[in-house]
């Protein structure tokens, strides 16, 4: 292995939340940080902006990733250091009426859950996720509104994902769930903020490469040598050489290989009155709606909706590509709302270059024990992303812990190196 010095500089690829983890702890170690975001902005797919809906004061939209949920531990302490602050939604993440099939309720799904989760534990290697559901001997319509649950909340088709899946992302406890306070962007905003000038907007990096005497960085402005690289990008990014090269043996190819980057988008729809908190969802159209509290304590005037999985988006596309048939769809699951669809936000994931679809989710056959080898180094070359997580996979607490664990994994060395050269003398 190359030197690798405690102090010494590490590159650090993506101001997302797991690049943003990584460089504050490692700027924290005392290293010398410097990371590089193709983006104007940092968070990449934490994205918050403003709308207006019909009263004073905007109302706050997440474009990306929406909700803080039970054990987000590491994320908890980051928001404390930077000084923000959680709000509570006022619903449940977990909790959603079924629209297409109202005689069917959650409690419904719940059991139908632990079933289904329960046939998956006797599984040595997670198979399917669909080859789970076929094994239910109940009522097809409760199978489906479980296959839609799990298909919206991956953003993968059923017979594509782990059934680990019914452990982690698709979950049904009626647990609470929370927004920060001004947005979640805030956070990467504010972890941006204490780096300073050591964050480089609009650097897009084309190659990083190992020599025997560090790692080379090249962008379009040219190339640098660091000790280290921390490669925090999306994972359709990491996995394609034409975005980036980067030097993946087939060990990596291999673990890169049993996660998917899920197909998603959102769509905000500002209304004409403050509803009551909600969560509604369409099982045939694969999304769900919600009306959430914000941090001015009242409920926002704003319907949001979630889509997960490419067939559901390939459909609700339509031939014009306007996503006409998804704005049709909610008005029909939420006749209780009044909102204006020339009005609508959609964000597609998928036709962001920077990202090119949702978070990650494993394929069959792939699962927790599969974390290690996703953040395994490439000599200096580190790995972090919210797809490598075990317990908070596609998640913002997995982004930050994965940041947080290379970082650790970089001091970790250092210290050993120096050690090695110590008793060396």
């Amino acid at each position: 292995m190359s030197r690798l010095r405690e102090g010494g500089s590490v590159a650090v690829l993506g101001a997302g939340l797991a690049g943003l983890a990584a460089a504050t702890q490692l700027r924290s170690n005392g290293f010398d940080v410097s990371v590089f975001e193709a983006r104007d902005r940092s968070g990449g797919r934490v994205w918050s902006e403003e709308i207006s809906a019909g009263r004073e004061e905007p109302c706050v939209i997440e474009r990306g990733a929406e909700f803080v949920l039970n054990g987000y531990a590491t994320m908890r302490r980051l928001l404390e250091l930077t000084g923000l602050e959680l709000v509570g939604t006022g619903m449940s993440y977990y909790v959603r009426t079924l629209a297409d099939t109202p005689d069917l309720s959650i409690f419904d799904v719940v059991e139908a859950g632990r079933s289904a989760a329960t046939i998956a534990r006797t599984y040595p290697t997670p198979p399917s996720a669909e080859s789970i559901l076929q094994q239910l001997e109940l009522d097809a319509r409760l199978v489906d509104a479980l296959r839609g649950r799990i298909e919206i909340s991956t953003a993968v088709a059923a017979d594509r994902v782990s059934a680990d899946t019914l452990e982690h992302i698709a979950s049904f406890e009626p647990l609470p769930s929370w927004r920060v306070s001004g947005g979640n962007q805030e956070l990467p905003k504010a972890l941006a903020a204490r780096l300073g000038n050591a964050v480089h907007y609009g650097e897009y990096v084309h190659a990083v490469r190992n020599l025997d005497e560090g790692v080379s960085v090249e962008t379009a402005a040219g190339s640098a040598v660091f000790d280290a690289v921390v490669v925090a990008l999306p994972l359709s990014l990491v996995r394609d050489a034409s975005a980036v090269a980067l030097p993946l043996p087939g060990w990596k190819k291999a673990a890169l290989d049993r996660v998917l980057q899920g197909d998603a988008a959102k769509l905000h729809l500002p209304l004409r009155s403050v509803p009551d908190t909600s969560a509604v969802m369409s099982t045939n159209d694969r999304f769900w709606t919600w009306t959430a509290a914000d941090n001015t304590g009242s409920v926002a005037p704003v319907l949001n909706s979630f889509m997960g999985s490419p067939r559901a988006l390939d459909r609700a596309a339509g031939d014009e590509g306007d996503f006409a048939a998804w704005i049709s769809a909610a008005r029909r699951i939420r006749p209780d709302l009044e909102f204006s669809e020339a009005d609508a936000v959609t964000t597609i994931w998928r036709n962001d270059p920077l990202a090119r679809g949702g978070y990650g989710a494993f394929a069959p056959g792939g699962g927790a024990e599969n974390s290690e080898e996703l953040e395994r180094p490439v000599g200096n070359i580190f790995f972090a992303g919210e797809y490598a997580d075990p317990d908070f996979t596609g998640l913002m607490e997995g982004a930050l812990r994965s940041g947080e664990r290379a970082a650790a994994r970089i001091q970790e060395t250092a210290v050993g190196l120096a050690t090695e050269a110590v008793a060396a003398q």
